[in-house]
């Protein structure tokens, strides 16, 4: 039998590593209401990103509408005001960019705030106690937040993400509770709210 080498020893070993779960500790933390930990990956920051600004998109259609028919109308009845309708045709264009292109502005805007992804992170940890909210990684601590700067939360049947001041954000997938952990945990935040 052939004797295993070190670079096969070193290959299981980070097999290994990688395959145990994460260890975080929720000891440090007080009162403790709520404990997920995750992978966070391209698909979680995606349906993340899906959940900023969830109603915006409905507004600038609805203000992309009401900019053409202020531009059919000034047309209609000022007659020679070419500036004027040059600028409305303008701002008709960009709400029309903004909403097709919705999804890659979110995503854009996302990639500069606390929910883009760290490929090297590994498992993300939130625990959610009665004085706020911690997350961290396998590479440490990210960020608390407290909840006098909580300011939304929004919710799908998959996943929520909790908005703080600063352009903080806490993303929660759905899977990583059971059904009901998870809807208390969004009710929870929500109460906070206040």
């Amino acid at each position: 039998m052939a004797k295993k080498t070190t670079a096969r020893r070193k290959a299981a070993k980070a097999k290994a590593q990688a395959d145990a779960p994460a260890k975080f500790n929720d000891e440090k933390y007080p009162d403790v209401r709520f404990a997920a930990t995750f992978d966070y990956d391209e698909m979680s920051f995606v349906h993340a990103a899906e959940q900023l600004g969830p109603r915006a998109k409905t507004a600038m259609t609805a203000a992309n509408f009401g900019s053409l028919i202020l531009l059919v109308l000034v047309a209609l009845l000022a007659g020679n005001q070419t500036v004027l309708l040059l600028i409305l045709f303008f701002v008709a264009v960009a709400f029309i960019y903004g909403s097709r292109n919705w999804q890659s502005l979110q995503l854009r805007y996302a990639r500069g705030t606390m929910l883009a992804p760290d490929p090297e992170a590994g498992r993300t940890h939130v625990v959610v106690c009665d004085g706020g909210v911690h997350v961290e990684n396998e590479k440490g601590p990210v960020m608390d937040c407290d909840y006098p700067d909580l300011r939304f939360v929004h919710s799908t049947d998959e996943s929520l993400v909790a908005v703080f001041s600063g352009r903080r954000y806490v993303f929660v997938p759905r899977s990583a509770l059971s059904e009901s952990r998870f809807h208390e945990l969004v009710k929870f935040l929500r109460e906070k709210l206040g």
